[in-house]
C-alpha cells in the first residue's frame, strides 16, 4: 500500500532522510512506512507527507496502483 509513497519520493527526487526531516519523523518511521511495517501512519503525518509530495491521500496511501517502466 505505501510503496507509493516510496515511488513518488523517488520520482520528486527526494532521499528518505530528507522525506522524514521535512515531516518531522525518523527515517527508521518513514522507512516503516514504505515497507509496509506501519499499515496507518497518523493523519498529521500522512497530510505532511502528501503536502511535501504534492500528492493526494489516495495516491500515496490508497491506491494499489504501481509506477509502470
Amino acid at each position: 500500500m505505501s510503496l507509493n509513497v516510496k515511488l513518488i519520493r523517488i520520482k520528486k527526487g527526494l532521499k528518505q532522510y530528507e522525506l522524514a526531516e521535512k515531516v518531522g519523523i525518523s527515517r527508521y518511521s518513514l522507512s516503516a512506512l514504505e515497507n509496509g511495517k506501519v499499515k496507518h501512519p497518523s493523519i498529521k503525518t500522512m497530510k505532511k507527507i502528501c503536502k511535501e509530495l504534492d500528492a493526494t491521500p489516495e495516491e500515496l496511501f490508497f491506491s494499489d496502483e504501481k509506477e509502470e517502466g
